[in-house]
């Protein structure tokens, strides 16, 4: 059995949220806390993919694809930290039971990956939804306006709004572009910096993309006032 200083012990506990890093005094029968307490970090972390399963289960939107690989990301956890979970309750050593904290953390990631993987791609699929229709709508109104156009009526103003929109409409579709699949293919791990890195970026590209499209939304609307005064 390797031997780990209190110093070394609380220190490493605080890594993986365990203790707070005053170190508070470790108890009678540390094991037997210690079990305590990285089971109950486990069952939060399970709670927590439940309800990702549960979100995305409800999507309306999510891409097959996308569902098919949130829902293996997920239930792998799932089996993943029940395993751990018991090889947890099988333990007998604070050395074994700091290394079984620091896999529920960087094996699975569920708070600073699967969940925002789960999330962000929701929001991401429902973007791209979201475009589609976007440009169906710029197209029937393009349809219009030249129709107007045709019946004698002024379009500069409307046909400027159309360009402004389609450049919207594009805007968000490259924002968007690879995005999701970018962030499905990030894995967890140790390096928690390049995780957090791979989340924030796709979550700027998102809400870059939702900017675009509140943009085509309005050149939209007035091209339809237009329309409706034309």
């Amino acid at each position: 059995m390797r031997h780990i200083s209190r110093a070394a012990l609380v220190a490493g506990l605080a890594v993986v949220g365990l203790v707070g890093t005053a170190g508070p005094a470790l108890a009678a029968d540390p094991v037997s806390d210690l079990k305590t307490a990285v089971s109950n970090r486990i069952d939060l972390r399970l709670t927590a993919l439940s309800r990702d399963l549960a979100d995305i289960g409800a999507a309306k939107n999510l891409a097959d694809g996308h569902k098919a690989t949130l829902s293996t990301v997920v239930n792998n956890d799932v089996t993943g930290l029940t395993a751990l979970k018991a090889k947890v309750a099988g333990e007998s050593t604070v050395a074994a039971l700091h290394d079984d904290a620091t896999s529920m953390v960087n094996d699975y990631r569920v708070y600073t990956l699967a969940g925002p993987q789960v999330r962000l791609t929701i929001a991401g699929d429902l973007e791209s939804v979201a475009i589609g229709k976007a440009q169906q709508a710029h197209d029937k109104l393009a349809q219009l306006v030249a129709n107007a156009k045709a019946g004698g009526k002024d379009t500069t103003t409307a046909e400027a709004d159309l360009a402004d929109m389609q450049a919207s409409i594009d805007s968000a579709t490259g924002h968007l572009n690879g995005q999701v699949d970018t962030l499905l293919a990030v894995k967890p791990g140790p390096d928690l910096t390049s995780i957090k890195n791979s989340v924030d970026a796709t979550r700027g590209a998102l809400g870059t993309t939702r900017t675009d499209l509140r943009n085509a939304g309005a050149k939209g609307k007035a091209v339809l006032a237009f329309l409706k005064s034309a």
